[in-house]
C-alpha cells in the first residue's frame, strides 16, 4: 500500500436536528487502497459518502484532500445525454484522448500547409509540438481507446448490438450500468461505488471484480455482496451505531476480527462491572462505620471513574424461521419437455427436471434469459408453450417475487400481515417484532418502506403460509449483510424444499445442492453449490480447449498425409456401432422410480468418493505416511483408483440426468 494519503477525515459528524447519523468519524485513505464500507441498512453509509462527495455538508469535523485529487462517484453520472448512442456516451468519457486526437489532426494539417513550408522555423516548432502530442497520446494509450470502451461495456453486460442504440431506449437498470461504465472509463485517484453489483448478472460481477482489483486508483465501495467484498477489498470500514471502526483485510477477515473485538469488549465490560460492584459493596458496608472516610474516598473515586460502555447487541433476524405446516412427498416437482416463450422470443425448451424433498436447486443465467419466467410457468402465472408440470402429493408452494409486487402500497405493515390470516393485533405485533418491525413501525404504509423493510415484510407473510416448497427470486436483494446471514440460517434449517434464483454467491455456496444454468434456451445441471459449479465449468472449458487443440493437431496431420509405414486407425464397423448403440440403450433406465433411485445412489457414491479423496489427500500430505513405504504405496494406489471411480461416477450421474 502506498503511503501517499488521498484524503484524511477528522471527527466527522452528521445530524438532522436531534437525530445523529454518525459522530466522531476519522479515517485515512491511501493511494491504491481497496476499501469496503459495510454496516446495517440505515447506519449512515450513503450519508457518509454524500459528505465525502460534497453533496452534503458535515455538522462537525473536516475532510482534507491532497492537491489535485480527482474523485469519481456514480451518482454524478446518472444524467444521460440525449440523442447519442451508447458507444458515443461511453467514449465521450475519454475526452482528454479525443481532444488530443483533434489537436494531432490540426497539427498535421498545419504541417502540410504551404505557409509552414515557407517558414522552416515554424515547421520545426509544429513538428516538435506534434511529436510531444503523439507521445502524450501514446502514453495515455489513445490508440486503444475504442477497444477499452468495448471491453468495459461488454464486461458490464452490453452487446455489440447495443452500441449503436440511442441511450433513451435503455431501461433504468441498463442506464445505471452505463453510469458505472462511464465512471470506470475515466481516470480517477479515487472512485466511490454504492452497491455497484445491483443490476449486474454474475458474469458482469466477476468481470467487475477483476477490473477493480487491477484498478490503478483507490476504491471505496459500499456493498452487501460478501463474495465481491472478499475478492476486491483489502481494508474494511464498519459503520454502526454512528461509529466507524477500521479493520485490515477483506470481509471474511473483518468478521473474524470483529468477533474477537466484541468478545474482548464484553470481557472488559464484565470485568469493569465486577470491579464497580465490589467498590459499591465496600461503600455500602463501611459508609456509616469506622471506615467511613475510606468509603467516602472510594465513592469519590467511583464517581470520577470512566466506565466501559456496555457493548450494544445488534438488532438482527436471528430468530427467523420457516416452518412447513405439513411435510411434502419425496418427489416434489417433475417437469417433462417443458418449454416457454414470449411473442417473438423463445425462453427455454426441453426442461426435464425432478426436484426432491429437502433439496435446494439454484437457477443461474444472465439477466433476461427467462429464470423468473420459469418460476411463473411453474406457478401457473404464465402458460407453457409445451410440456407437463406435476407437483407431488401434499406440496404447498409459496413465491418470493424479486419486484415485491405482491404488496399493496396503501396498506399498513400490520394490515399486510393480518391479510394472510386472522389474528389479533398483539399476535401480529409479536410476529412482526421477530422481523424487526417494532413500535410505530407497524403503522407505516407499504409505499414508504425501504426495499429491505419490504423484504422483511414479505418473509413474515411467507412464514404464515406454512409452505413446504419455497420459490425465491433474488431473496437477498435489499437486505443488509446481517439480514442475509440470518436468512441463510433460516433456510439452512428449513425442512422443506427450495428453488432459488440468486446472484449472491455466498448465499448459493451455503444452500445450493444443485445448479441449473439456463443458457441459450437450454438448461445444464451441475451437482453441488456455486463453487462446485464454477470449478466444473472451468474444468469443462479447459477440457474443451484441449479437445479443440487436439482436433487441430489431428487435422494438420491429416492434411500433411499419413507418415510412411504408419499404422492406419481402424474405423468401427456398422455392426460394432449398432452393438454399442444397443448397449447404451440397454443402460438407459426408463422406469421413473428406478431412475430416481439410481440417481440417488449415484449422488451418494459421488459424495462418498469425494470425501474419501479428501481424506487420502490429507494422508498423502502427511510426512508420517512416508515412513511406511508399503502404506504410502497403497494409499497412492487407492487415491488413483478413487479418482478414476469418481470420474466414472460423474459420467454415470450425467447420463442419468440426461435421461430425465
Amino acid at each position: 500500500m502506498s503511503n501517499k494519503i488521498i484524503v484524511q477525515a477528522r471527527n466527522l459528524a452528521l445530524s438532522y436536528g436531534s437525530n445523529a447519523i454518525f459522530d466522531n468519524v476519522s479515517f485515512l485513505i491511501h493511494e491504491n487502497d481497496k476499501i469496503g464500507l459495510v454496516g446495517p441498512n440505515g447506519a449512515g453509509k450513503t450519508s457518509l459518502i454524500r459528505v465525502m462527495t460534497e453533496e452534503e455538508e458535515s455538522t462537525e469535523g473536516t475532510l482534507h484532500w491532497s492537491n489535485g485529487i480527482e474523485v469519481g462517484y456514480v451518482s454524478q453520472l446518472n444524467q444521460v445525454p440525449e440523442g447519442q448512442s451508447l458507444f458515443q456516451v461511453a467514449i465521450n468519457e475519454l475526452s482528454d484522448l479525443l481532444d488530443l486526437r483533434v489537436k494531432m489532426t490540426e497539427l498535421e494539417k498545419a504541417m502540410e500547409s504551404s505557409e509552414a513550408h515557407r517558414d522552416p522555423q515554424r515547421l520545426e516548432e509544429l513538428m516538435t509540438l506534434y511529436a510531444e502530442t503523439v507521445e502524450e497520446y501514446e502514453k495515455k494509450e489513445g490508440y486503444g481507446a475504442e477497444a477499452r470502451v468495448r471491453s468495459v461495456l461488454k464486461g458490464l453486460g452490453f452487446t455489440e448490438e447495443d452500441f449503436p442504440r440511442s441511450v433513451e431506449v435503455f431501461s433504468g437498470g441498463q442506464k445505471r450500468r452505463l453510469a458505472l461504465a462511464r465512471l470506470l472509463l475515466r481516470r480517477h485517484d479515487l472512485i466511490i461505488l454504492d452497491e455497484p453489483t445491483n443490476h449486474l448478472d454474475l458474469t458482469a460481477v466477476e468481470w467487475l471484480e477483476e477490473y477493480l482489483r487491477d484498478y490503478g486508483g483507490a476504491v471505496l465501495v459500499i456493498s452487501h455482496d460478501r463474495y465481491f467484498l472478499d475478492k476486491v477489498c483489502k481494508r474494511t470500514f464498519h459503520l454502526e451505531q454512528g461509529k466507524l471502526e477500521e479493520y485490515s483485510g477483506n470481509y471474511s477477515r473483518f468478521l473474524q476480527l470483529r468477533e474477537d473485538r466484541m468478545m474482548a469488549r464484553q470481557r472488559a465490560y464484565a470485568k469493569d462491572q465486577a470491579e464497580i460492584a465490589k467498590i459499591e459493596a465496600y461503600i455500602r458496608r463501611y459508609k456509616a462505620g469506622i471506615k467511613s472516610k475510606q468509603a467516602r474516598g472510594r465513592e469519590t473515586i467511583l464517581a470520577r471513574r470512566q466506565r466501559i460502555e456496555k457493548p450494544v447487541e445488534r438488532r438482527s433476524l436471528k430468530d427467523l424461521k420457516f416452518i412447513p405446516h405439513i411435510p411434502s412427498a419425496e418427489q416434489v416437482l417433475v417437469t417433462h419437455d417443458l418449454a416457454a416463450s414470449y411473442p417473438g422470443k423463445a425462453l427455454f425448451k426441453n426442461l426435464n427436471l425432478t426436484v426432491r424433498k429437502g433439496e435446494c436447486v439454484a437457477i443461474l443465467g444472465r439477466n433476461g434469459v427467462g429464470k423468473t419466467s420459469l418460476f411463473r410457468v411453474l406457478l401457473g402465472e404464465l402458460q407453457p408453450e409445451e410440456g407437463d408440470i406435476v407437483f407431488g402429493m401434499r406440496v404447498k408452494p409459496a413465491y418470493y417475487a424479486q419486484e415485491q409486487e405482491e404488496l399493496q402500497g396503501q396498506q399498513t405493515v400490520l394490515e399486510a400481515l393480518r391479510q394472510m390470516r386472522p389474528m389479533t393485533e398483539e399476535e401480529a405485533r409479536t410476529l412482526l417484532g421477530q422481523f424487526l418491525f417494532r413500535g410505530e413501525d407497524v403503522y407505516k404504509t407499504v409505499d414508504v418502506l425501504s426495499g429491505g423493510e419490504k423484504s422483511r415484510l414479505i418473509f413474515a407473510r411467507l412464514f404464515l403460509t406454512g409452505a413446504n416448497f419455497l420459490l425465491l427470486d433474488e431473496p437477498t436483494n435489499h437486505l443488509d449483510i446481517e439480514a442475509k446471514e440470518a436468512l441463510e440460517e433460516a433456510l439452512a434449517d428449513f425442512e422443506g424444499t427450495l428453488m432459488v434464483i440468486s446472484h449472491d454467491r455466498y448465499f448459493l455456496d451455503r444452500l445450493a445442492d444443485r445448479v441449473l444454468e439456463l443458457e441459450e434456451g437450454a438448461f445444464t445441471t451441475y451437482l453441488g453449490n456455486y463453487s462446485d459449479y464454477r470449478r466444473k465449468k472451468e474444468e469443462l472449458a479447459q477440457a474443451k480447449a484441449e479437445a479443440e487443440a487436439l482436433a487441430d493437431e489431428k487435422r494438420k496431420k491429416m492434411a500433411n498425409g499419413p507418415k510412411e509405414g504408419a499404422a492406419q486407425r481402424k474405423e468401427p464397423t456398422k455392426k460394432e456401432l449398432s452393438e454399442e448403440s444397443r448397449e447404451k440403450k440397454a443402460r438407459k433406465i426408463t422406469n421413473p422410480w428406478k431412475r430416481e433411485e439410481a440417481i440417488g445412489k449415484s449422488e451418494k457414491m459421488i459424495q462418498e468418493l469425494e470425501a474419501r479423496i479428501q481424506e487420502l489427500t490429507l494422508l498423502l500430505g502427511d510426512e508420517e505416511t512416508y515412513r511406511d513405504g508399503d502404506k504410502a504405496k497403497a494409499l497412492s494406489q487407492e487415491f488413483e483408483e478413487a479418482q478414476e471411480a469418481l470420474a466414472k461416477a460423474y459420467e454415470e450421474w450425467e447420463s442419468l440426468m440426461e435421461s430425465l
